[in-house]
């Protein structure tokens, strides 16, 4: 779909979602973050990582949610990190939440281990194999050689 579809669609969605589910916030993080949307992303990238540290539904001492857990991870990854495959080749579109100094993450893409490193003014794509990968850095063809790092601007 376009962005205009899903603009239109997640706010007429969101708008009517209570957000009870803990498989609710992260999907909602990841959306708001495709639509750029940074402000909303993290505030919902938050409730999926504090949802059993504050308790929200009023239910952790049944035990903690471990989809929320694995939410916080995708609000990081495909949310911040902007990560998707696009036609078989994996795609970064990436943002540092206003609060953040940087943050990291590794990703095993077809047995290429790869560490994403954002921070402030630079993405970097480390690769920790032997065999080279393209991948696309905000939509720029990026060659990462195996075993070495390529950096892009993000100012």
């Amino acid at each position: 779909y376009d962005l205009e579809t899903i603009r239109r669609n997640f706010d007429f969605y969101e708008a009517r979602t209570v957000h009870e589910s803990s498989l609710s916030p992260c999907v909602h993080a990841i959306l708001a973050a495709k639509l750029g949307d940074q402000q909303r992303a993290y505030e919902f990238y938050l409730r999926t990582a504090r949802l059993d540290l504050d308790n929200y539904n009023n239910d952790t001492e049944d035990g903690c949610h471990i989809t929320s857990m694995a939410g916080t991870w995708m609000a990081v990854v495909e949310g911040f990190g902007g990560m998707r495959v696009k036609n078989g080749q994996l795609s970064f579109t990436p943002f540092l939440p206003e609060k953040w100094k940087s943050f990291s993450f590794h990703i095993n893409f077809r047995n290429i281990l790869l560490e994403v490193k954002v921070s402030a003014g630079q993405v970097t794509i480390s690769n920790k194999s032997n065999q080279e990968l393209n991948v696309l850095v905000y939509d720029e063809k990026q060659n990462v050689p195996g075993n070495q790092e390529t950096t892009v601007s993000n100012a």
